[in-house]
């Protein structure tokens, strides 16, 4: 476990798994990740969110990991592992998806206080960046 800082792990996070394209057909990802959606939506395709209606600009397809999913003491480095693994690991295939399509993995970190970290080791990185998917973090404090 690389943990960065002396204060402690972060208090909670969620990491996703993003894809976006104008022709991005999420049936068509969800069958070459093998993998359900968390969240999905085709460009031109009519979202309802409450009362209102809007119409998805581009396609979308993503896969959420959240703390609370994982294991007591899992970290985010870990967490971004955990969530890698549950896709193909066939390079090629995540050549043609990074070509065809903007993929990354977005962690949304929550803090409860202060001096908190964390580290993404080498190893972690290397699975990132086989895979070609940049990686973005924003911090939430209390």
């Amino acid at each position: 476990m690389a943990r960065g800082g002396g204060g402690g792990p972060v208090n909670k996070f969620k990491i996703t798994l993003r894809m976006s394209g104008d022709k991005l057909d999420p049936d068509q990802i969800s069958h070459l990740l093998v993998c359900a959606p968390t969240r999905a939506e085709t460009k031109g395709e009519s979202i309802i969110i409450s009362d209102r209606v809007r119409i998805a600009r581009t396609g979308r397809w993503s896969v959420s990991l959240h703390s609370t999913e994982c294991a007591d003491g899992t970290d985010v480095e870990e967490g971004i592992k955990l969530l890698l693994l549950r896709f193909p690991a066939d390079l090629k295939l995540w050549e043609e998806l990074t070509t065809d399509f903007k993929a990354d993995v977005f962690c949304g970190i929550f803090l409860d206080g202060p001096n908190r970290g964390f580290a993404i080791s080498a190893a972690t990185s290397r699975l990132l960046a086989d895979r070609n998917l940049e990686i973005g973090f924003d911090i939430y404090g209390d």
